[in-house]
């Protein structure tokens, strides 16, 4: 055995390793035949139709509580009464400003770039016609269906041309991996 093996062995020399596997058994509850299961079911449903004990509480005595029979004794706790509203010989305290936080002005709307947005709408204006020419004329054909159809595709290869590998401050990656 090597000297690091023993050290990691809890069990130290052979004789106990040898020893701890019995132990191990010794836990492990006999297994039953199954004879001796189906005598054990059948003694349980044997005893499912059997009067039940009512004298015997189901839960210790010290969790039993105790029954009302009359409820003559109870007197309702008086509620604490809000100030009536109206006029009164005394000003109410004024809540000092506890410091609520006050968000500060959002920034500004970015200003995209022109042609990027005219890209986007037409990405998304072309189809969005040709769906409002199937709907309201119930065929798409003429000058909308091709307005829609070349929107579509001059918005998507602009978008496609315009888009950018990796941001100028990215370092180059050697490996080629992707791109998050």
């Amino acid at each position: 055995m090597h000297e690091h093996e023993h050290e990691n062995n809890p069990a130290g020399d052979d004789e106990e390793r040898t020893r701890e596997p019995e132990r191990e058994a010794d836990r492990r509850p006999e297994p039953v035949d199954q004879a001796e299961q189906d005598a054990i079911f059948a003694a349980l449903v044997a005893q499912f139709d059997d009067p039940v004990d009512l004298t015997r509480p189901d839960w210790p005595e010290a969790e039993n509580l105790r029954a009302r029979s009359d409820i003559a004794g109870f007197t309702p706790q008086p509620r604490p009464r809000t100030p009536v509203d109206g006029p009164r010989d005394w000003a109410a305290a004024e809540d000092p400003d506890e410091g609520h936080f006050v968000p500060p002005e959002p920034p500004p709307l970015p200003t995209g770039d022109t042609t990027a947005t005219f890209a986007w709408i037409a990405v998304l204006g072309g189809p969005a016609l040709l769906l409002f020419d199937a709907l309201v004329w119930r065929e798409v054909a003429g000058w909308p269906a091709w307005v829609g159809l070349t929107a579509f595709l001059g918005g998507f290869v602009t978008l496609v041309v315009r888009m950018k590998d990796r941001d100028p401050g990215d370092p180059p990656d050697p490996h080629g991996g992707a791109v998050v």
